[in-house]
């Protein structure tokens, strides 16, 4: 199990954390893509809403002077006002959700190029604290080298699976039943099997 999810409700484990990971880093990108591409909407937006400001404290300075004899400024309709608001809510949301789903994306991505998952991380962590006060140096068994633990989660064993496995909708199992596991014969050679705990 790498952590359990509220957002999903559901545990992200061994079975679903290559999707997991490829709802983060796909929702990321559309967030800035659509981020990016609004900005130019976002900024007039932003400006028509600064100008929406100063018509309407100019329309309370006229209505305080009572000065009717000039033709008052246009003003901007319910439906403008809410276009331009909800643009400047859009870029705002959008970019939000960019940076911390991004941060949560990248930070799974150094776990994964490690071999850990969320949980074996901090266990890692304490077990390396504990090694180095003995003096000796701690090892991830599960650690097969960065392109090595790439390949096993995605799952490509060959490399026409980068196409069909990574790049298009995949259904297949990942290695071993998320357990026990032998290394798979395609990653560099490694220790025995290896029992998770």
């Amino acid at each position: 199990m790498d952590h359990h999810c509220p957002w999903l409700n559901n545990c992200v484990g061994h079975y679903n954390h290559r999707y997991f990971f490829s709802f983060c880093f796909f929702m990321t990108l559309g967030c800035v893509y659509c981020s990016y591409g609004s900005w130019d909407l976002f900024r007039e937006a932003y400006a028509a809403i600064e100008k929406m400001k100063q018509l309407d404290k100019n329309k309370l300075q006229a209505v305080a002077n009572q000065t009717y004899h000039q033709t008052p400024p246009p003003t901007f309709s319910f439906r403008e006002r809410v276009t331009h608001k909800s643009l400047v809510y859009l870029w705002f949301l959008c970019s939000s959700v960019a940076l911390a789903l991004g941060a949560l994306t990248i930070w799974h991505a150094v776990l994964i190029s490690r071999g850990e998952t969320s949980i074996e991380r901090h266990i890692n962590r304490k077990e390396r604290r504990r090694l180095q006060a003995k003096g000796r140096v701690f090892r991830n068994h599960y650690n097969y080298g960065c392109l090595d633990n790439w390949k096993l989660f995605l799952g490509v064993d060959t490399g026409r699976h980068w196409l069909t496995r990574v790049l298009l909708p995949s259904s297949h199992l990942p290695h071993g039943n998320g357990m026990s596991w032998d290394p798979p014969p395609w990653v560099t050679a490694h220790s025995a099997s290896v029992m998770a705990v």
